[in-house]
């Protein structure tokens, strides 16, 4: 304890007896000194330490990132960041399964019954106009930029909060064990010279560090209770990443049971294989909206990107996994079947008002965006069904015929 800097101090000029302890006036007579007042240096002026903190904080600033989400985790912890992954789930069934329900059923409706991928004859400019004339609802629908797209954003967001949540806690447990792990008996591999021995050296590291080894010295002196904390507390430290349990996963798996509505997968097949040219599954009709904003807008409107951020993005492409059509989307999407001819044929024209390379440079903007996101959520998808046996799906079907055949 230190005293308080402001109080006084007097030095007293006095003889202490050895045996007595009294206190007697000392032989050498000196004056009493009573020093200066100690004065605090003069505090900095509010001014200067806002000028402080804003240059230390300003990096922080004008986004939501990594550093937050590491804060978020730490004031929240499990249970409270439960909470809010429920709360989140909430929101998100609400929108999918209310606004956002209603919008793909409307503009199902509107889309193009069928719709094929012309042929790379016609050329860049021409493929343009047909996808033009052909969504013409679709790019005229007012509300499809406004409230559609902004409910979708918000689906995003919640998704990539859980995202970030997740990666951020899971920082924080590596950060966990690896402070528990002297108190675990879980020591790193020592660096071994020529002629010595790994296990003699292991050996004296366990016994150096035995005495910090909880749960054995809480099993000697702890009561029945504390040693079955100890035990379940050691278990949990050890095992939640060993299992590669994720959270986000999870919330995946939920929002899947979300889109249970007949509209979001279309009727089956005619064919029995796929639908390749009709335009009843969702992500024939993502393709429409990916198109309508792709275009290019004019000088003083803000683009898409501008407005929604990448949330868009991130509520498209997770509702296309989780229905499994992203290897169809890939294939048969509108923009991509465009940026492949256009990367062929190299042609720049202005159709019906969109300038084609700049709208075409915006689709490939898009599809490395979209490869990301899609891969991201595969990851995770799949990491749940490395328990289970891997069960190749096969399917048989008859061998075309030919028409002189038939008959007979």
């Amino acid at each position: 304890m230190t005293p308080s800097p402001s109080a006084d101090y007097f030095e007293l000029e006095a003889g202490v007896g050895g045996s007595s302890w009294h206190v007697g006036q000392s032989a050498i007579h000196t004056a009493v000194h009573v020093p200066v007042p100690f004065e605090r240096e003069v505090s900095p002026v509010p001014q200067a330490l806002n000028l402080a903190y804003s240059s230390i904080y300003g990096s922080y600033r004008n986004f939501v990132g990594p550093p937050h989400f590491q804060v978020i985790c730490r004031l929240l912890g499990y249970q409270g960041i439960a909470v809010v992954m429920e709360e989140l789930l909430k929101v998100v069934k609400s929108l999918l399964q209310g606004t956002i329900l209603q919008y793909v059923k409307t503009l199902m409706e509107v889309m193009p019954k069928i719709c094929r991928l012309p042929r790379h004859e016609y050329g860049s400019p021409g493929i343009l106009e047909f996808f033009h004339h052909q969504l013409k609802d679709i790019v005229e629908y007012a509300e499809l930029k406004t409230v559609c797209f902004q409910n979708l954003r918000e689906v995003g967001n919640a998704v990539l909060f859980c995202l970030l949540i997740e990666q951020s806690l899971s920082l924080e447990e590596v950060c966990d064990l690896l402070h528990a792990a002297p108190f675990q008996n879980i020591l790193p591999r020592v660096h071994v010279k020529e002629g010595e021995r790994l296990d003699a050296k292991m050996k004296r590291l366990e016994s150096k560090y035995a005495p910090l080894h909880l749960v054995p010295l809480i099993e000697r002196l702890g009561t029945p209770q504390q040693i079955a904390i100890a035990r379940e507390g050691d278990l949990l430290t050890k095992e939640r990443l060993c299992c590669g349990l994720s959270m986000f996963e999870v919330i995946l798996t939920r929002i899947r049971t979300f889109l249970d509505d007949p509209i979001w997968r279309g009727p089956l097949p005619s064919n029995g294989v796929m639908h390749v040219d009709e335009c009843v599954e969702f992500h024939r009709l993502w393709s429409a909206m990916q198109f309508v904003y792709c275009i290019p807008v004019g000088t003083h409107e803000f683009t898409v990107e501008q407005c929604f951020g990448d949330g868009l993005h991130w509520a498209g492409c997770m509702i296309i996994v989780l229905l499994g059509q992203q290897r169809r989307f890939a294939v048969l999407d509108f923009c991509y079947h465009l940026l492949k001819v256009q990367k062929h044929d190299g042609k720049d024209e202005i159709i019906k008002n969109v300038p084609l390379k700049k709208m075409v440079e915006r689709i490939r903007k898009f599809q490395i965006l979209n490869d990301e996101i899609i891969t991201i959520l595969d990851k995770y998808l799949k990491s749940g069904d490395g328990e289970s046996t891997p069960v190749e799906h096969v399917r048989c079907f008859q061998p075309p015929i030919h028409q002189s055949l038939a008959s007979s």
